[in-house]
């Protein structure tokens, strides 16, 4: 990679050429004339552009250029953040973009290039309208292309999308730049006019650059002739696609990771020497002696841009078109809410024609009523999806059994609980407007609020394609999202790229924690033993400064989980389209932080497993009982529920199952929905971080009697739990009643934390809030003390952790009185949540459900309710999918059951690999002599001859043995058949669970603990022992947490029930291999605290390795 010996000699020939004496030392020494860098890459080129926006800004502010382009290829995800950042640091922004074109201007319309060698071409953005043709353009590049990964523009719509663009004409891989090289300087006129034809003199021009490259003199001198001949400016850049030259090898194995090579192999497609940095206005001044206006023209250029992309993109949400008449947006929301308050209070009382009037005050201010009115469009539109799939009883109340869940603080509108948009009645629960609609000062501008909705995952994919269909796809887009590199992801491809071992790198990368940030890479390599020696290795030292350099670069544009755009307009004249892996779909190149700056409105749409779950439940009880459970009027302060959620029995039940959140619940003890919410929110990285998870529950319990605020005037925002800024809310409600600011700009310090957490931001926000606290008359120490409280970490908004602890108790209620329909429910819709199938199997038995395996003649697709018992559906077999499932009921449907495994192969034809899991899953059980004892010996009754004779008939689909067609009819194998010894108990457990991830006859410890040593206690016995007892369990890992990458807790299964184990930091680090495994012997010491049981491990050991492994549950 250190070509420097290369470039000297290169660096010669050139000093030699334009007769200067000059070292690329003394670059410095050069004209000090002033330059903008128009043509520079960021790390948004994806697996080219070695520098960050941050990075190549803070480097032009220090050359002291006059303003600096990005021009990433074929995209700009990240104009956004660059031109916020370059206006922070005082640089003028200019956006534009390097396109790719399907052919030349001068080629024939048929030519074709391989992707490689199409041409290239830079575009800025002089005016707004300018940039819209840019992203106009971009768009076309990506959806106009066959393949989805490979962008490139028909230059014939060049003309149609010229206006307010400056054309720079490229690269070496330029149209014009690659046939000057090649000597032909009449076709490189003669490309030239075609330019001018489309953008005129003023616009066109032709880009010299100069990177100590063999031709790139005569190049520039070939094209400055010609741009004099024509009367056409010319322009100085210099491809810039890292910011400091020690960056070269960075970028040089992006290239070939972007190629998939090694960097041996990938000479001809990296760039040819490490010259392709920013350069200050004196180096470039040296490098264009020749041609000084060609500098002259960067600083001309750069002034004529005036294009803000922070302040001028155009976007408006959609107006409601859909008005019966003699209504107005707001009197027709009002009619439909005033309907359904009657339908939910059974009257408009003054309590709801006060909030009502409230709501829609704010948003007629604000000009949201046609927004409301289109979710709830959207929410009708998902009740049809519903119906069409036969999820729901056809003219049910939409605010009845809402489609979808709204989230987030959407949740406190009374508006949205009376649409169908939440199931949460904020007037019950006192939940404030604030968060979503905050009162606004005058000149104030309000970020547009997120109304997030939740989905059962049936109707999620279906919904967005009727958006689609309903707004038009240039209407109605989902929001992109850049998925950045981390620890794996970067040692996999740099070590690739470096020519490492593959073998190396998949035994690392199993032994890294996926959590760990890439700066702990070579410290995470030195507690390996087989990798501790590379460490110091050459080739090991410069993947780990690469993958520092790499650290959460993006990798490629994904499609955001649910983030949806609506537009009045069509969305790609304000930032490209694209198509998303998924058919029928569509993202914009903005990932969720870019469209909230540009004022985009986003709909989520989630999916979420539980309320697939819940709907297929509350579904299985009507058709058990013909009556239907209203979810949302159950009795919510049921003391039998709370009684199991104190108890940590929510295996399974949303938002409180994890290892953390059972803690959490024990020892908060909650007894009605706001502490629920207490309970939901509580879990979350923001309030641990000053250990307010502690703070809340001692204060509730009584235990500090004598807290105080740190100021009273933090009550109004903090008195409601007790002095713990616990939601999202009320760090904005300390802004305005500690801080002295508007609420409003409470949202925008809450979001400035959140978004962009380092120094300059807070010192920023902090004088802000000291300054306004002072004066209010809080003190010094007060004021920090309260400022302290701020911090980038997550935390739920207040109506959020209300809407998620409301589905967490209707779960609850679920599994303590309809226990079976509960279970079938969520053995229908994983993966969800965070247990196994086999921990969701023991949990059923315990709560008194019957689990059965699942078999050929009584299995549906999914699981059923059969005689009171759960029936495991065929699908649940490993390998035996949709496709496989659905013709084998129909077969059995139409022309009766399997009468045995002959009977059962010629009439549905599965595939070998099938048969073996049906056989070891149990699905033939019943042909093991059933129909016809005497057809073998009737002592063999086991599966392992079922697999033998399933192996006797197997032909190869459509073919006998002599390659002949195969004939439907059952051939005699008896004679074929031996005595074969049976299968043992464990063998069976063992084929079961490798089939379907399930012990349906008992737990795979039954048979483990004989062979444990008989200091081994069960885990039901862990709660007779006293706070500091020493003792010893074992089983299977069924979850491993590591939050914040601190205290690791483990929950281990035996056949009694759980273990819950606590691994603190230190000891973490003395056992993090042993415990990636499956089945563990821990010894520890009880623990007992507030309700709640550990053992803090001070030994672990992997049980003994002759015992079979089982998966568990990583990281998570």
């Amino acid at each position: 990679m250190n070509r420097s010996s290369e470039i000297n000699t290169r660096l010669d020939e050139q000093l030699h050429e334009n007769h200067k004496s000059v070292t690329q030392n003394n670059f410095a020494e050069g004209s000090t004339t002033a330059y903008a860098e128009l043509h520079t890459h960021s790390n948004y080129s994806f697996q080219e552009g070695a520098s960050e926006a941050w990075d190549l800004l803070l480097t032009a502010k220090q050359l002291e250029l006059h303003a600096l382009a990005i021009t990433d290829h074929d995209n700009v995800s990240g104009v956004m953040e660059f031109a916020q950042a370059a206006k922070e640091l005082g640089i003028k922004p200019i956006i534009g973009i390097e396109l790719t074109l399907a052919h030349g201007l001068d080629d024939p319309d048929d030519t074709e290039y391989e992707p490689a060698k199409r041409p290239h071409i830079t575009l800025l953005a002089e005016t707004a309208v300018g940039y819209k043709n840019i992203s106009l353009l971009t768009t076309h590049a990506h959806i106009d292309a066959e393949e989805r990964n490979d962008p490139h523009l028909d230059p014939a719509l060049l003309a149609d999308h010229a206006e307010g663009v400056i054309c720079l004409s490229g690269c070496r891989r330029g149209e014009i730049s690659k046939v000057v090289s090649n000597g032909d300087i009449a076709s490189a006129q003669h490309a030239a006019k075609k330019y001018i034809e489309i953008y005129g003199k003023e616009n066109f021009f032709l880009e010299l650059q100069q990177n100590l490259v063999m031709g790139d003199v005569q190049r520039n001198r070939s094209m400055a002739v010609i741009a004099r001949e024509l009367g056409i400016g010319i322009v100085a850049t210099n491809n810039a696609h890292y910011h400091v030259r020690d960056r070269h090898r960075l970028n040089d194995a992006l290239v070939a990771i972007k190629n998939n090579k090694s960097l041996e192999a990938s000479h001809r497609e990296r760039r040819p020497n490490d010259q392709f940095f920013l350069k200050s206005p004196s180096e470039m001044g040296v490098l264009f002696t020749e041609h000084p206006e060609a500098i002259t023209n960067t600083l001309k250029i750069a002034d004529r841009c005036e294009f803000d992309i922070t302040s001028d993109a155009i976007y408006d949400f959609p107006s409601y078109d859909f008005l019966p008449p003699g209504h107005t947006e707001s009197s027709y929301l009002r009619k439909i809410c005033e309907e359904a308050a009657v339908r939910r209070y059974g009257s408009v009382t003054p309590e709801v024609t006060a909030r009502l009037d409230k709501e829609f005050d704010l948003l007629e201010r604000q000009r949201l009523v046609g927004f409301l009115l289109q979710y709830y469009d959207i929410i009708r539109i998902a009740r049809e999806v519903q119906e069409d799939l036969g999820l729901v009883e056809p003219g049910l109340d939409i605010e009845e059994n809402p489609p979808g869940r709204g989230r987030g603080s959407s949740v406190s509108l009374l508006i949205g609980y009376l649409t169908g948009l939440s199931h949460i009645d904020p007037l019950k629960f006192g939940l404030r407007l604030d968060r979503f609609l905050p009162e606004t000062l005058e000149g104030e501008k309000l970020s547009p609020p997120d109304i997030d909705l939740d989905f059962p995952r049936e109707i999620r994919a279906e919904l967005i394609l009727r958006i689609h269909e309903r707004w038009g796809y240039e209407r109605a887009v989902l929001t992109g999202m850049i998925s950045t590199y981390k620890i794996r992801g970067a040692v996999r491809d740099l070590g690739k790229a470096l020519g490492i071992a593959e073998d190396d790198l998949s035994r690392l990368n199993k032994r890294l924690d996926r959590h760990s940030s890439i700066s702990a890479l070579a410290k995470e390599m030195a507690e390996l033993p087989e990798f501790r020696d590379r460490v110091d290795a050459p080739v090991w030292q410069m993947l780990i400064e690469l993958a520092q350099q790499l650290n959460h670069f993006p990798k490629y544009l994904a499609q955001h989980p649910g983030g949806m755009i609506l537009s009045a307009r069509p969305l790609s004249e304000t930032v490209p389209l694209q198509r998303s892996a998924i058919d029928g779909r569509y993202i914009c190149q903005w990932d969720k932080n870019a469209s909230e700056d540009a004022g985009f409105v986003k709909i989520d749409f989630l999916a979420l497993g539980a309320l697939s779950q819940l709907s297929e439940s509350l579904e299985l009880i009507r058709k058990q009982t013909e009556e239907r459970v209203d979810i949302s009027r159950i009795d919510f302060e049921d003391h039998a529920v709370y009684t199991d959620i104190h108890n940590a029995d929510t295996i399974g039940v949303f938002q409180i199952e994890s290892a953390a959140q059972m803690q959490t619940v024990t020892r908060l003890r909650p007894r009605n929905l706001t502490e629920m919410a207490w309970e939901v929110g509580a879990v979350r990285p923001g309030v641990g971080v000053n250990d307010g998870v502690t703070l809340l529950i001692r204060r509730h319990m009584g235990k500090d009697p004598n807290w105080k605020f740190d100021h009273p005037l933090e009550e109004p925002a903090l008195g409601r739990t007790y002095g713990v800024p616990l939601y999202q809310d009320q760090l904005g409600e300390l802004a305005v009643h500690v801080g002295g600011m508007s609420a409003v700009e409470g949202d925008q310090m809450r979001r400035a934390f959140t978004r962009r957490n380092d120094e300059r931001h807070i010192a920023h926000w902090k004088d802000k809030f000291i300054t306004g606290a002072l004066a209010k008359g809080v003190s010094p120490e007060a004021a920090e003390k309260v400022f302290g409280k701020f911090h980038g970490m997550y935390q739920f908004p207040e109506a959020h952790a209300f809407a998620f602890g409301v589905t967490a108790y209707q779960m609850s209620w679920l599994k303590h009185y309809w226990p079976l329909e509960f279970f079938v429910g969520i053995f229908n819709n994983q993966p969800m949540g965070f247990y196994n199938l086999e921990t969701l199997k023991e949990d059923a038995v315990r709560h008194g459900v019957k689990v059965l395996g699942p078999d050929v003649n009584l299995s549906e697709k999914k699981a059923v309710i059969e005689n009171g018992a759960l029936r495991m559906g065929l699908t649940h077999v490993a390998k035996l999918n949709t496709a496989t499932a659905v013709p084998l009921i129909e077969e059995r449907t139409v022309s009766g059951e399997f009468v045995s495994l002959a009977n059962f192969m010629s009439r549905t034809r599965v595939q070998q690999e099938v048969l073996d899991l049906l056989s070891a899953a149990g699905a033939l059980d019943r042909f093991d002599n059933i129909a016809d004892p005497d057809r073998i010996p009737p002592t063999i009754t086991d599966r392992r001859h079922l697999r033998w004779e399933s192996g006797l008939r197997y032909r190869p689909r459509g073919e006998k043995k002599d390659g002949s067609r195969q004939l439907a009819f059952e051939i005699p194998v008896e004679q074929d058949m031996i005595a074969l010894p049976s299968e043992s108990g464990w063998e069976r457990m063992i084929g079961e669970y490798s089939a379907t991830g399930v012990y349906p006859q008992g737990h795979m410890m039954e048979k483990i603990r004989p062979h444990l040593p008989s200091t081994v206690i069960r885990s039901e016995e862990v709660r007779n022992y006293a706070n500091g007892d020493r003792i010893s369990v074992a089983g299977l890992v069924i979850r491993r947490q590591k939050p914040n990458g601190k205290t690791v807790f483990i929950t281990l299964e035996d056949e009694f029930g759980h273990s819950p184990l606590i691994i603190w930091p230190t000891m973490y680090q003395r056992f993090k291999q042993q415990i990636k495994e499956s089945l563990l012997l821990a010894t520890g010491t009880v623990s007992r605290r507030e309700g709640t049981m550990n053992i803090v491990v001070e030994n672990i050991t992997p049980i003994e390795e002759s015992i079979p492994q089982f998966p568990s549950r990583d990281w998570g």
